[in-house]
């Protein structure tokens, strides 16, 4: 078309052809070609990852041949060629991108920083939309080039490796992520596998579809190594410690009943029984992997028993012993009550008490009190009442028998009733002594504070009566009726100043036991 003289027409008719064919070559937007460079960096991040990851399976079957070189050594062998094959191909994938990116950028037969360019936070070759390079490499001539030729053999002898190292019986619990390289058909017509996969493709999809090839690879080597340090102990027990355990109902009864406790051995093999004996030879009935143990306590005082467990080794068939031992004590009936605050009783207050008894279920419990109060309240809490200071009272506690057609004394405790202590007088909780003006003039009354003692309680002012000193004035005496200061105490305490002093007595007040109480003084200086 050169060679010959070209009208005008002809000529304009070449120049649109080559046009159309540029825009052809520009058909993947620049948007498609960022989106495969950010693809292509979170791959190769995984990819690391992934190989960090493979690094530490190799360390643990380092550490086995150490520690268990007869063992182990069968499958680390095994481990130590799919190191050798996965680092071959990884190499070949690794090679082809760096020829590719250098063929995209500044083409120096080596990867540099003037191969790449960033574009939109991006960072991409610089001819990332190039559509002949991965042909070039992988496809030409006809889909079978050498270096894409040897591409499709190395993926399929690795598999075929990997393969080799797992029993056909454990092949489906392995994922191979790398899938073999074979020519697809599609409507029955076979297509050639390195056209359909690497045939006129814009260069940053290659790389981001090399990428993906070497994460496959490794998560590949992933899946394939931990199932062979995993076959290392698959004749063995599948736990690293075995010890016999007791889990008993309860280690105290009471006589007439029964000691009742659950044999096991801890991470047991359920592919074999376990044969439990006590001393003596007396087998124990297992179910469910657990030995089930009844001894009736006929006796008082501490018991001890113990006996082995048999368990025969998968690996070597022998017969294993494993010893354990316990102990449970028998008592009589006895019944324990607890004050849950304090260890005595008060008067006009709500006293709660937790009562149990071993042996005995919380229903079961048949609580009373003598010498003057109330018990309520069921299931092992109650609340006690009790009337007048300076008394002592018994808590009783029967038991309902099993039959349920009578019931048992369990025991009684013999319990203090106090007086709740007197509270301080606080002109609006701040507490005698020197105060500020600003803050004892804040303050709108008198209250009744208890410190230091277990139990929430609130005590009403009745009266009181204000003293109020001032330099170079007669003391002055102001009575109160109620907490709260009435007319003539306010307009006193709003002009008061720093150096007076207050002294407020005849304080009454009454709390929940509806007792009058009269309180100390309560003396303040303000500054």
């Amino acid at each position: 078309m050169a060679g010959s003289k070209l009208s005008p027409r002809q000529r304009m008719i070449n120049m649109m052809y080559l046009v159309l064919t540029a825009m052809l070559a520009l058909n993947v937007s620049a948007e498609i070609l960022k989106a495969f460079a950010m693809i292509n960096k979170s791959l190769e991040e995984t990819s690391q990852s992934v190989g960090q990851k493979n690094d530490a399976l190799y360390k643990a079957f380092d550490d086995r041949m150490a520690k268990e070189p007869g063992k182990a050594k069968a499958n680390f062998d095994k481990a130590q060629i799919v190191r050798k094959k996965t680092k071959e191909l990884l190499k070949f994938v690794q090679d082809t991108k760096n020829q590719m990116i250098d063929m995209g950028g500044n083409k120096n037969n080596k990867v540099d920083e003037e191969d790449f360019k960033v574009e939109g936070g991006a960072r991409r070759v610089v001819d990332d939309g190039n559509i002949d390079i991965s042909s070039q490499v992988l496809v030409s001539p006809e889909g079978k080039s050498p270096q894409g030729l040897k591409f499709k053999k190395l993926i399929n002898d690795y598999r075929a490796t990997i393969l080799k190292m797992i029993p056909a019986s454990d092949r489906k619990r392995i994922k191979l992520y790398l899938d073999e390289a074979k020519d697809p058909k599609e409507g029955g017509v076979t297509k050639n596998w390195l056209q359909s996969n690497f045939g006129e493709m814009p260069l940053s999809g290659v790389i981001t579809l090399l990428s993906k090839y070497e994460s496959d690879i490794r998560n590949t080597e992933t899946e394939v190594i931990s199932f062979l340090l995993s076959q290392i102990d698959a004749s063995s027990y599948k736990f690293d410690k075995v010890e016999a355990k007791i889990v008993a109902r309860s280690s105290y009864v009471l006589t007439g009943q029964d000691y009742e406790a659950d044999i096991m051995l801890v991470a047991y093999d359920s592919r074999q029984d376990l044969d439990i004996r006590l001393e003596g030879g007396t087998a124990v009935p297992v179910e469910n992997g657990m030995g089930k143990l009844k001894i009736r306590a006929t006796s008082e005082g501490e018991k001890k028993w113990g006996g082995f467990i048999n368990v025969v080794s998968p690996s070597t068939g022998e017969l294993t012993r494993y010893p354990f031992s316990s102990s449970y004590m028998v008592a009589r009936p006895a019944a324990v009550v607890s004050p849950d605050k304090m260890n005595v009783l008060y008067v006009g207050v709500d006293n709660p008490v937790s009562i149990s008894a071993p042996g005995v279920t919380p229903e079961n419990l048949m609580p009373s009190i003598s010498g003057g109060g109330t018990i309520t309240g069921s299931k092992g809490k109650y609340i006690v009442r009790v009337n007048s200071p300076g008394m002592n009272v018994n808590v009783d506690v029967r038991g309902k028998s099993v039959d349920g057609k009578g019931s048992q004394m369990l025991g009684s405790t013999l319990f203090r009733v106090k007086a709740v202590p007197d509270p301080q007088a606080t002109i609006g909780g701040l507490p005698p002594g020197s105060v500020s003006v600003s803050q004892f003039k804040a303050q709108g009354g008198m209250i009744a504070t208890l410190k230091d003692f277990d139990f929430d309680m609130r005590f009403d002012v009745i009266s009181f009566r204000m003293l109020y000193f001032a330099a170079r004035k007669d003391v002055e005496p102001f009575a109160n009726t109620g907490a709260i200061y009435n007319g003539k105490l306010q307009q006193v305490i709003r002009n008061s100043k720093a150096g007076d002093r207050f002294i407020f007595d005849e304080v009454k007040v009454v709390g929940p036991d509806r007792i009058t109480r009269k309180l100390p003084p309560a003396v303040y200086s303000i500054n």
